[in-house]
């Protein structure tokens, strides 16, 4: 099934919901949300039908497994995103329309974050409007400000950052960051730079004010991230979601554990206490160098940071390094090359969480040889959204 035809099918699915009276002005048109006049009980099960026939399809799960499927319910469908970006082109501050990569949407409210988080972005666009901080026009490729991003934590402090294009406006910038930092909430804003011609909401660090880092919590694990590091996306689900991570490993008593593509050590951290030791995998030094610090403060002394993409550092390995293999990749998924290392280096368990099931399924496929499936499960990370994360449980033959 191609990626477009999984998102309609959910698509056709979840506007066969109940109507709903949508919170948001804009829901109708804003491509931050597809379904936000639906019912959100009714997406829910638009997501659990469209997996179980895409598993079933696929043989990954047979026909009593695809009809006892579940998929776990974010606690609140609003206010749960711990990272926006919005766009600043052409007088607009907001997001893309749906289906129309060119215009932007103007948003004066968005209930994908607190209030006042959104209102502390938007005022820094508007102080940036008023210092003549030129927009970045999307079609021209002029223009200095591209994305406000915000990046919110569990008690609703915020990182504030500006991308930008190439531009002398270091001293506007030194105004615009006392500006953000006076917003309600806001402990630090950084000066990222992106003068490529690719569409990314992320850069290069140059300068920030306030904190340099972020304090996120997951569990009861205190974490700091960057305006550049990966966290999970769903401030309310991602509690429930590690949960099942650290019972599908506990269950191998006290195991060693590599965690593939583990970020800040969010993962690694949870582990550490129930593991004999936890290697944290991650190809993005500044991720790595938190990690470690991330592991420093907790004062987990059995982990290990290694900066290295996951395909050479499995290449290197000896089948018995480790007994399971914790994976959270990118969309693209393992990917055939690190799923044939997986079954050489055989570890008795792996534990694979993916934001993309189409991926997901084909990386199962070719697991399939040497891994028998013993669960599988589905979190709605992004409600009103097409997209579902999953977490897959395998265990050696």
């Amino acid at each position: 099934m191609r990626s477009r035809d999984f998102k309609q099918l959910i698509g056709n699915l979840a506007r066969a919901a109940e109507p709903v009276a949508p919170r948001c002005s804009h829901a109708q048109e804003c491509g931050g949300c597809a379904f936000q006049d639906r019912d959100y009980a009714g997406q829910v099960a638009a997501k659990r039908t469209a997996l179980a026939q895409l598993y079933g399809d696929a043989g990954v799960l047979d026909a009593a497994g695809a009809a006892g499927f579940e998929v776990i319910a974010s606690p609140d469908p609003y206010n749960y995103r711990t990272r926006m970006d919005y766009v600043a082109t052409k007088g607009r501050f907001g997001l893309r329309a749906r289906g129309k990569f060119n215009y932007i949407v103007e948003l004066n409210e968005c209930h994908l974050i607190p209030p006042a988080s959104f209102a502390a972005a938007k005022a820094v666009w508007l102080a940036a409007c008023e210092l003549g901080i030129p927009d970045y026009n999307i079609r021209t490729h002029e223009g200095f400000l591209r994305y406000v991003v915000v990046r919110r934590s569990p008690t609703d402090e915020l990182l504030l950052a500006a991308v930008t294009g190439a531009g002398a406006y270091e001293a506007e910038l030194e105004q615009l960051a006392a500006i953000a930092l006076a917003q309600p909430g806001v402990v630090s804003f950084h000066w990222l730079l992106n003068d490529t011609l690719t569409d990314l909401s992320f850069g290069t660090p140059q300068r920030h004010w306030g904190a340099a880092t972020l304090g996120m919590s997951a569990g009861n694990i205190a974490l700091e991230i960057g305006p550049n590091t990966f966290f999970q996306n769903n401030v309310h689900l991602i509690g429930r979601l590690l949960d099942d991570v650290r019972a599908a490993v506990a269950a191998l008593g006290s195991p060693t554990v590599a965690d593939l593509y583990g970020g800040v050590g969010t993962i690694t951290l949870q582990l550490a206490p129930m593991a004999e030791r936890v290697i944290c995998v991650e190809s993005v030094q500044e991720s790595v160098d938190l990690a470690r610090e991330n592991a420093t403060r907790s004062g987990a002394h059995n982990v290990a940071a290694v900066c290295q993409d996951v395909l050479p550092y499995l290449r290197e390995q000896a089948p018995g390094g480790w007994e399971v293999a914790v994976a959270d990749p990118p969309r693209i998924g393992l990917g055939p090359e690190v799923c044939a290392q997986l079954l050489r280096l055989r570890p008795a368990r792996i534990v694979y969480i993916s934001c993309n099931p189409l991926t997901q399924v084909e990386d199962l496929a070719a697991l399939a040889p040497g891994y028998t499936l013993r669960s599988l499960r589905g979190y709605d990370m992004f409600p009103h959204t097409p997209h579902v994360e999953s977490l897959a449980v395998l265990d050696r033959r």
